[in-house]
């Protein structure tokens, strides 16, 4: 699945973990263990790649992804925070849509390898950079557990002295074989349809793919379930610490619009999200800490 990256080892870390860079420089870290493989960059804390072995790429990455350290990388799993979407405070103020924390770069701060998998944590913190964009402390941790399946769990930590609200995302691109050939379940009964001014609608038992998707659905009682039938299985998403859950695909003419995204991207993908949108988001005290996890099987 990132084959197409034609990556260079340019340091090994152990047996399991090595730095390997593509052709313009750009550093990836490749984990390699008996149960899957993984890639990651320290832009963005951003897991790019998960395959289990002998099964299908869990994880999509546009083909024709942008890797210059000025916008989100297309595909993988982005970190919207501390806002989701494009606010109106952060279109008066002329801010990044989703917000600044899935275009810095993290620190890789912990690794843990077991016969069962690896743990692997990366951190970002306030700087004089993020206090310009949002005047606000914190320590931001992304904690992946990785086995046969993904378990990622962001931590925000309010490390200041007043209380602060965010919004945010983990916003996973699943990798599907055929849009044709695949539906969902386990979607909650209400949701609002972005494409339509915002539109309250109730949902389907079972969602096609087949239309633009733009959705908040409210947060699932239980696992949310891809059937991706031209690859014989089933994806199991079950969430925690939202308060919503976004379904994304930009269908023909939004994968078009996209220079990052082939033309035919959309076909082989769809954007489930652990979400927190509704407004003002979440509070957090001087102090406290919140997670927000999705885990993927």
């Amino acid at each position: 699945m990132i084959s197409h990256l034609k990556l260079k080892t340019i340091r090994t870390l152990n047996e399991h973990i090595s730095i390997e860079i593509d052709q313009n420089g750009f550093e990836f870290i490749i984990l390699k263990h008996k149960k899957f493989d993984a890639a990651f960059s320290l832009y963005g804390a951003h897991l790019v790649h998960f395959q289990a072995k002998n099964a299908a790429p869990l994880i999509y990455l546009s083909k024709t992804a942008i890797y210059d350290s000025k916008k989100a990388i297309r595909g993988g799993v982005p970190i919207c925070w501390p806002w989701f979407g494009n606010t109106e405070k952060s279109k008066q103020n002329g801010l990044a849509s989703h917000g600044f924390a899935r275009t810095s770069e993290w620190t890789l701060s912990t690794i843990n390898i077991t016969d069962l998998g690896i743990d692997i944590e990366f951190l970002l913190e306030a700087s004089q950079q993020t206090k310009a964009i949002w005047p606000h402390d914190f320590n931001l941790t992304l904690k992946a557990s990785l086995t046969d399946h993904i378990e990622l769990t962001l931590v925000t930590e309010n490390t200041g002295d007043t209380p602060f609200n965010y919004s945010g995302a983990l916003h996973t691109y699943l990798h599907i074989a055929d849009h044709r050939q695949c539906t969902v379940t386990g979607l909650a009964a209400n949701y609002t349809d972005s494409l339509q001014n915002n539109q309250a609608k109730k949902s389907q038992q079972v969602l096609n793919i087949d239309r633009p998707i733009d959705s908040i659905y409210e947060k699932s009682d239980g696992a949310i379930v891809v059937n991706d039938d031209a690859y014989k299985r089933t994806i199991a998403v079950s969430n925690e610490g939202n308060d919503s859950v976004v379904v994304w695909n930009p269908w023909i003419e939004g994968a078009k619009a996209f220079a990052d995204m082939p033309d035919d991207g959309y076909q082989t993908m769809l954007c489930i999200e652990s979400a927190i949108t509704a407004d003002p988001g979440y509070s957090l005290k001087p102090g406290d800490s919140h997670a927000l996890k999705t885990i993927i099987k």
